[in-house]
């Protein structure tokens, strides 16, 4: 098992929408990102998948300067799952297979990986054989996950992944996290989510990053936590930045 964190963060800025953001999150870790619209929790996650560059501060993946890695080898360790994702075309089996091809994985690995994962997530053969128009928004979604969690990633990045999920698939979600979270596996994976839904992260999270105008509002263990307080922090954030997307 690694000994440096999985990601370090140290006052990273991007443009005028983050600032001097320092976090550390550590391997086998459950983090959510919570904040108001517009805090900058997308760019965030973006960050951290180098789909864009800080314009100030470093970020540190295990110690190495993530911007002296090759971006290709980078995501194939740090898997990224925006709200809204394409299948590029292709039949739900087709795309959760797509990126371990891209890979150069075996095609034997590929089935097997591709027949676990889907198995593991309850998607029937019946909806491995649609196409994407054929979908509904949570089953893109979910189709989506599959896809990331297909390449078993060392770290995951998850933005509102439970934003169009039923509850029961919002909680199986939750538990397979943190099965691959868990700290007795010989390699747990960090996972980091977006998520506006307190009431369901409370109960899954290690770690809270409250985010609020660009910048980090509070950083700490989940147990430590005033729930409450966070909520009526971000209630106040949206009431006070309504309109107002400067910071998008």
């Amino acid at each position: 098992m690694r000994t440096q964190p999985a990601l370090q963060l140290q006052q990273v800025s991007f443009k005028t929408i983050l600032s001097n953001i320092s976090v550390t999150i550590d391997s086998g870790s459950q983090t959510a990102v919570v904040g108001a619209s517009g805090s900058g929790k997308t760019t965030l996650l973006r960050l951290l998948n180098r789909l864009i560059d800080p314009t100030a501060g470093k970020i540190y993946i295990w110690g190495k300067d993530m911007q002296k890695l090759p971006v290709g080898k980078l995501r194939r360790q740090v898997m990224l799952v925006p709200q809204e994702s394409s299948l590029l075309g292709m039949n739900v089996a087709e795309a959760i297979a797509y990126p371990l091809q891209l890979s150069g994985m075996p095609i034997s690995q590929i089935q097997s990986r591709v027949s676990l994962w889907s198995e593991k997530l309850q998607i029937d053969s019946k909806l491995m054989q649609r196409s994407e128009l054929q979908l509904s928004v949570g089953q893109r979604q979910w189709v989506a996950i599959a896809r990331a969690l297909a390449t078993e990633p060392q770290i995951l990045l998850l933005d509102e992944p439970t934003s169009a999920l039923d509850r029961g698939r919002a909680n199986l979600l939750l538990d397979i996290l943190r099965e691959l979270t868990t700290t007795t596996l010989a390699q747990p994976i960090a996972v980091i989510m977006v998520n506006h839904q307190l009431e369901l992260v409370a109960n899954w999270c290690s770690d809270l990053v409250q985010l609020h105008r660009g910048g980090v509002a509070r950083s700490q263990p989940s147990q430590a936590v005033n729930w409450q307080e966070v909520q009526q922090s971000m209630q106040i954030a949206s009431r006070n930045t309504e309109n107002d997307d400067e910071w998008e």
